[in-house]
């Protein structure tokens, strides 16, 4: 079992999980699809991440409705996201909802994801190749600097 657990939400291009699966391979994390994740089962570890795609500007609703059906999250959470478009002002909200909760955010992490939603659909998509390797070694930099291993 690894210290930092990360619940997440990857739907339509699995953008999210690819992300996600490519940063465990460098650095330790248990991932835990937010269709899966048990209630309480976060207690155990010293920070959890939640990362989802992007969907009509916000992190997908059950990683909402996840974290407060949980009763006991760890007091130190990150967040992690994917977009087409690669805003980076989409975290702030499900942010604001943790720190309402007494948890500290340590950071946001975000990076583009294929997309193929609405208009872009009819151009074929933007943000092809995304996640790349550059995004994910970039995903794995992040974890470090916030959360040394060890610590």
């Amino acid at each position: 079992m690894a210290e930092i657990a990360v619940v997440y939400h990857s739907e339509h291009h699995g953008n999210t999980k690819k992300l996600l699966e490519g940063i465990a391979a460098d650095y330790p994390i248990d991932l835990f699809d937010v269709k899966d994740a048990d209630i309480g089962g976060l207690s155990k570890y010293r920070a959890v991440g939640f990362a989802s795609g992007i969907y009509m500007g916000s992190f997908h609703e059950s990683l909402l409705d996840y974290i407060k059906r949980e009763p006991k999250l760890p007091k130190q959470a990150f967040l992690i996201y994917t977009s087409g478009s690669g805003n980076e002002k989409y975290g702030s909200g499900f942010a604001s909802t943790l720190k309402g909760s007494g948890v500290k955010v340590l950071g946001i992490y975000n990076c583009r994801g294929f997309d193929t939603y609405g208009p872009w659909k009819l151009m074929g998509g933007i943000s092809k190749g995304h996640p790349s390797s550059e995004d994910i070694k970039n995903g794995v930099k992040f974890l470090r600097r916030i959360l040394p291993q060890g610590k």
